[in-house]
């Protein structure tokens, strides 16, 4: 039997997903396999291969690129998977055809078993681009199929024409590829588009003088929504039930099995793994990370995010970096982990460096910013919040302008593309948010076990008494906190929401004045990267940057709340 790769019978066949970032990969994955992959309005989402067992083979979700010949990180990743496929399924975007058909030819070039699939068709349509798709075809000399994968539109098409390919007999591409710009002009045609509301409204986002008032006016929505209606009716409602319902059940029941040994401490003391563990979890993070996870997707959904990028594209020069960096920023607001792991779609490694450095400083996850909002809102002053954020844009700003002054090395070309604005997909907002909460449960509960179980473990034996006094000196006569502050220090290591959390328990009893609420926030968004963040900056950049970020957190976090507390004292 012949071990042509292209033979159905000889082994598994592996299908690739290849194409230009925001063209709709993860939604045709999804389409065709129904494993669900996060899609978002704004390129970069995707920056890990993602695979999935099919009846037709493996598919193979590939990190979007721009061309085959930059030797980035994500094309070594995309090359490497091209060479192993048995099908190469080229996704592009009918309303960037003529931009994304030049990966197209550079995959003629190296790949005859070539689908095209053409996507966003509706978009084009709206947008006055008509597409002569068997001319195209012939073109080109490879398959092509029109889809709206967001709609399920093509997916049977796409189907029978991997199982057609699959089938094909080996053979070399020998035929020269097609002239791009000769292509368009035979099968492309567009006629203006009468300007709508969208483009109107885009045009005054993009506008910096309406541009800025609005991301203001986002932020303070997003501040009112989670620390108002959120933390002040639904939280409040949730932990006050369990406090007076849950954790005197739970408590009185394992008592009356283990009495007032270490076990029940451990699962219903101060800190058990049956109150605190389940109230941190279910009472206050969980509704306020779903609230957060949906006005986030609602703004991606809606294109938005790369709206802020161009807003924001001179900051990040500033700091060393191009508007690419916005990804990896708007990742590190969901997971700092995530966030480092994006910055794989940066060009230089002066640029890895700046971006994994400030996510480590001054982004604060997902879970962790639903607490602060929360923490600020209770002070009931909008002036606190935007102080908030002035303090950790100048650490960001200051970190960022450093590292740019003492690195070498060049900005690479900004190249990011501004898609359609478009009213989000409620279906799609609320299945994104429900897979982030889902897998944000998945991954926290068991450490909030173990952490629970650990810090009762150490308060039976004297060792957090014994760290008060140890950070006396920094919490009481440095940042002016009480000394059970210390403790959120041994979290914050594990985990950075679950310190937060304790910090919103203390606002309500320990914290007295708004003052030490702002300084005790902004203390807990500079501490160190929790331990999952830190191995993966260990993976991704080396034990020097992770044991420096980790040091240097510290020193910052510090020495920034030193300084905050003095100047508030004098006001």
């Amino acid at each position: 039997m012949s071990n042509c790769r292209y033979c159905p019978f000889t082994r598994e066949c592996k299908i690739v997903m290849v194409g230009n970032p925001n063209v709709g990969k993860s939604s045709l994955f999804y389409m065709l396999s129904g494993k669900y992959k996060e899609v978002s309005n704004y390129p970069g989402t995707s920056v890990a291969v993602a695979t999935t067992k099919t009846h037709f083979g493996t598919l193979i979700d590939t990190p979007g690129i721009h061309s085959l010949t930059n030797n980035t990180q994500l094309e070594e990743i995309t090359r490497k998977c091209i060479d192993e496929a048995d099908v190469v399924v080229n996704v592009v975007n009918a309303l960037t055809l003529e931009r994304d058909l030049i990966l197209t030819k550079q995959l003629l070039e190296t790949q005859c078993n070539l689908l095209l699939v053409v996507n966003q068709v509706d978009e084009a349509q709206k947008n006055g681009i008509s597409i002569d798709y068997e001319q195209l075809s012939q073109r080109l000399g490879v398959k092509v199929i029109k889809t709206i994968a967001t709609k399920g539109s093509g997916k049977h098409e796409i189907r029978r024409a991997i199982w057609e390919s699959r089938e094909k007999s080996c053979h070399l591409c020998l035929c020269d590829p097609p002239d791009i710009q000769d292509v368009l002009d035979r099968c492309l045609s567009t006629k203006s588009a009468v300007p709508g509301r969208m483009r109107k409204i885009d045009h005054l986002l993009l506008n910096p003088l309406v541009g800025w008032p609005i991301l203001i006016g986002v932020l303070y929505v997003l501040f009112k929504v989670l620390g108002t209606i959120i933390s002040t009716h639904l939280v409040d409602c949730l932990v006050a039930a369990l406090d007076e319902s849950y954790v005197p059940t739970i408590s009185a029941y394992v008592s009356s099995i283990f009495g007032n040994n270490l076990l029940a401490k451990m699962l219903t003391g101060e800190f058990g793994i049956l109150t605190m563990a389940v109230k941190m979890v279910f009472g206050i993070l969980l509704p306020l990370i779903a609230g957060f996870y949906i006005i986030m997707s609602l703004l991606e959904d809606s294109g938005y995010i790369p709206r802020m990028a161009a807003l924001t594209g001179r900051l990040f020069n500033f700091l060393g970096l191009n508007g690419d960096a916005i990804i990896p920023t708007l990742l590190g607001f969901g997971c700092g982990a995530m966030g480092t792991i994006s910055t794989r779609i940066l060009g230089t490694a002066k640029e890895k460096i700046i971006a994994t450095a400030i996510i480590g400083i001054s982004i604060p996850c997902a879970a962790q910013q639903g607490i602060i909002i929360s923490l600020l809102a209770s002070i009931n002053k909008a002036e606190i919040f935007f102080m908030y954020i002035a303090v950790m844009l100048m650490i960001t700003t200051i970190s960022g302008k450093i590292l740019n002054l003492c690195l070498k090395g060049e900005i690479s070309h900004f190249m990011m593309d501004i898609p359609p604005l478009r009213l989000p997909s409620f279906r799609n907002c609320c299945r994104k948010t429900i897979h982030r909460t889902k897998s944000f449960l998945i991954e926290s509960i068991p450490i909030f076990v173990l952490s629970a179980a650990a810090i009762s473990v150490l308060n039976e034996y004297g060792a957090l008494h014994w760290l008060q006094l140890a950070l006396t000196p920094v919490v009481e006569n440095m940042l002016h906190l009480p000394k059970e502050f210390s403790d959120i220090f041994v979290m914050e290591i594990i985990r950075r929401d679950m310190a937060s959390v304790e910090v919103f328990n203390m606002s309500q009893n320990l914290l007295k004045t708004d003052a030490q609420i702002l300084m005790a926030t902004v203390v807990i968004s500079l501490f160190v990267p929790c331990i999952n963040a830190i191995l993966v900056i260990f993976k991704e950049r080396g034990w020097r940057m992770a044991l420096s970020l980790w040091i240097s957190t510290f020193v910052i976090s510090i020495a920034t709340g030193a300084a905050l507390t003095r100047i508030l004292e004098l006001f």
